[in-house]
């Protein structure tokens, strides 16, 4: 979990950066090269954070499964 955590902490981060250099320079991102570059880390913060969670939340379901049969003396 602590995955998802550091994942969602960072785009967090990203944001806030973005947005304190965005208000401060007016042309920011100022190349086309730059608005790209700031779109591709943005993509792959987002996506990071919602495939972990996706991830996590699928082996968490699968793990309390497995829990609940081996309590109930299945296997």
């Amino acid at each position: 979990m602590e995955g998802y955590y550091i994942a969602a902490g960072s785009a967090a981060a990203w944001a806030v950066i973005l947005t304190a250099i965005g208000v401060r320079n007016e042309d920011f991102p100022a190349t086309r090269g730059a608005t790209r570059l700031v779109a591709a880390i943005s993509i792959v913060l987002v996506l990071a954070t919602i495939g972990l969670a996706i991830y996590l939340s699928a082996t968490e379901e699968h793990e309390k499964g497995g829990a609940e049969h081996a309590a109930l003396g299945r296997s």
